[in-house]
């Protein structure tokens, strides 16, 4: 799997303060979408365990409520 983005600190995708990873790979192909390079699986970088760990270490942080995916 690759990911296209990882936000670490986001207020628009979620309640609170969230972390945020933009996976890549979409089959809607929605009309105006405002991210089509996305739609490629394989576009942007692999997901490792490396990607997985830094993710963990960003949900620790107290102020972040939670992931979005």
């Amino acid at each position: 799997m690759n990911y296209a983005a990882i936000k670490t600190c986001d207020i628009a995708n979620g309640p609170g303060v969230r972390t945020s990873l933009f996976v890549s790979g979409c089959t809607n192909h929605c009309e105006n979408c405002f991210q089509p390079e996305t739609w490629d699986f394989g576009y942007g970088e692999p997901f490792t365990s490396e990607t997985e760990e830094r993710i963990l270490n960003l949900l620790d942080r107290s102020y972040i409520k939670g992931l979005t995916i």
